[in-house]
């Protein structure tokens, strides 16, 4: 699920890079409420206070002499330079700020320099990752240290709810469920383990915290990737490959994130799913677990995940329970 777009104010030092920076923060899903060339900011600066902004994006070179030596770049034009008492100003005015600033110098912002893409990707990477920080700052528990995937297709939904029944409360893990199932579907997901479990459900918005004690529930309709600091993006992208959502995919970028701090657990389901995935959980130290074949309505996910060799436990759904809650309270 999408959220409200954050409402970005753009302070930049030239009109060249306001295009750039407006299409990096519409293409981030985020929306510019305002943007400001800095020799302006002077005048403009009382009025800031009538404009509802969420976060600042900031790009201005404060070391002057590193900025000139990079006209041979074509980045410094010729009504772009800003003086000294100007950025004097801009950095008192940062310091009081409230709102959560990304400042960049903008030395690689030109199209022309060697490092422009390489300079793009890393802002719109700060952009996205925006919400999930300011949502972290403002979740009293923090993100959850220990992160444990559990996937399924066919049968799913009763194997999770029989696992969950049999786990004791007040085990600092963030659960993820990641089921195929029909659009719309993750509320009722939600509420199957609401109601049998002791680790509330949400579904996944964009931003989200991985919350200690509680549930994510992922939808198929929008590609969710984790961030390393247990927050959540949710892109408009679709889920690559057959399947939605795509196990193997959240297993992989679990496994990039969370390397042994992560574990999965695949439940009943039809496919192969998530084998592939859970190899890379193995490779970056994490637990791959799977519920016993025979207790699968359907095992093809199971047999698959096994065939891979990287599982180190099995059992049923209440089993897998009781040594999830051995391996940290015990």
């Amino acid at each position: 699920m999408l959220e409200r777009a954050l409402r970005i104010g753009l302070l930049v030092e030239s009109i060249e890079q306001l295009s750039t920076l407006r299409a990096l923060v519409v293409e981030s899903g985020q929306q510019v409420a305002c943007s400001l060339v800095a020799l302006e900011f002077e005048q403009l600066r009382d009025g800031l206070e009538r404009i509802e902004i969420d976060a600042w994006l900031v790009v201005v070179a404060f070391d002057r002499e590193e900025s000139l030596a990079s006209e041979s770049d074509n980045r410094i034009y010729s009504d772009s330079v800003v003086s000294p008492p100007t950025l004097a100003v801009i950095e008192s005015w940062l310091t009081q700020l409230q709102k959560p600033v990304i400042i960049d110098d903008g030395l690689q912002a030109s199209a022309v320099h060697a490092d422009y893409q390489a300079w793009r990707r890393r802002v719109l990477q700060k952009l996205r990752q925006l919400r999930g920080s300011i949502n972290l700052e403002q979740y009293p528990l923090g993100a959850a240290e220990h992160v444990w995937i559990l996937a399924a297709s066919t049968g799913g939904p009763e194997a999770v709810r029989e696992f969950f029944q049999a786990l004791p409360a007040n085990l600092d893990v963030g659960f993820v469920y990641v089921q195929h199932m029909d659009t719309g579907y993750e509320q009722s997901l939600a509420d199957i383990i609401d109601k049998h479990s002791h680790y509330p459900a949400y579904p996944v918005v964009h931003g989200d915290v991985i919350r200690p004690r509680g549930t994510a529930i992922i939808a198929n309709d929008h590609c969710v990737e984790f961030l390393a600091n247990r927050t959540m993006v949710v892109t408009e992208a679709p889920w690559p490959g057959p399947y939605s959502p795509s196990i193997d995919q959240v297993f992989a970028n679990s496994a990039r994130s969370f390397g042994s701090r992560c574990g999965v657990i695949v439940f009943s389901g039809m496919g192969d799913d998530g084998a592939a995935g859970a190899r890379l959980v193995h490779q970056q130290g994490g637990k791959v677990w799977v519920q016993s074949p025979e207790s699968c309505t359907i095992d093809s996910m199971a047999q698959a995940t096994i065939a891979a060799q990287v599982v180190s436990k099995f059992g049923t759904p209440s089993q897998l329970a009781q040594y999830l809650y051995s391996l940290y309270r015990g």
